[in-house]
């Protein structure tokens, strides 16, 4: 069901606020502009369909965040604030999130939540199969992702490859492990030989000793 920008907030066209069949559907490319000119003063604009509205889109969300007294911030806010925005893809925001042990279910939920920010709780948390118990760390990650220049596209693109990110990622640090492993094992080898032969004439074997 589209959503219509009314100058205050985005309302769904033909039904009622309540109606949640499935996700939220981008604004063309008109709404787009008036919800980025409106952000400061509302709400902060869904993610853009054309990647010419991107990088103006991420400054309003980033502008809107901003406009918000300290003391009001919900922890949510004060986190993608405070959180750099050093991503290029999306692809690099999800390693970025496995490095700070983000597990793979928030996520998912954040990337649900940037893709659909009207939605209800209880339905982002049934869509990305999760609890709503730590739901601040997926809102804060989602305001978060929505501050950098990406498209609708690139987000739903990231959440369609998330699990194969994930998979990349195990079976890549799987393999340094191993490597790891076998450089130690290697070492130790090397440090037990050269103990060896430095030792070897201390022995006090037969063979080690001087015959008259």
């Amino acid at each position: 069901m589209p959503l219509v920008w009314t100058g205050a907030e985005f309302v769904a066209e033909g039904g009622s606020d309540t109606e949640e069949s499935d996700s939220e559907q981008p604004l063309n490319d008109s709404q787009q502009v008036v919800a980025i000119l409106n952000a400061k003063a509302s709400l902060p604009p869904p993610l853009p369909m054309d990647p010419k509205h991107a990088r103006a889109t991420a400054s309003a969300v980033r502008t809107c965040l901003d406009a918000i007294p300290e003391k009001k911030r919900t922890i949510a806010q004060d986190y993608a604030l405070r959180t750099e925005v050093v991503a290029d893809t999306v692809a690099d925001w999800i390693d970025r999130q496995l490095d700070d042990r983000r597990t793979e279910r928030t996520i998912r939920t954040a990337l649900i939540l940037a893709l659909n920010p009207n939605h209800t709780l209880p339905w982002v948390c049934k869509k990305a199969r999760s609890s709503c118990s730590n739901i601040h760390i997926a809102k804060g990650m989602a305001f978060h992702l929505r501050c950098h220049p990406f498209t609708r596209s690139d987000v739903q693109r990231g959440y369609a490859l998330l699990r194969n990110y994930c998979e990349h990622r195990e079976q890549r640090n799987r393999a340094r492990l191993r490597s790891r492993q076998r450089t130690s094992d290697s070492l130790d080898a090397a440090v037990v030989l050269v103990v060896f032969q430095g030792q070897a004439r201390h022995f006090g074997a037969h063979r080690y000793r001087y015959v008259m």
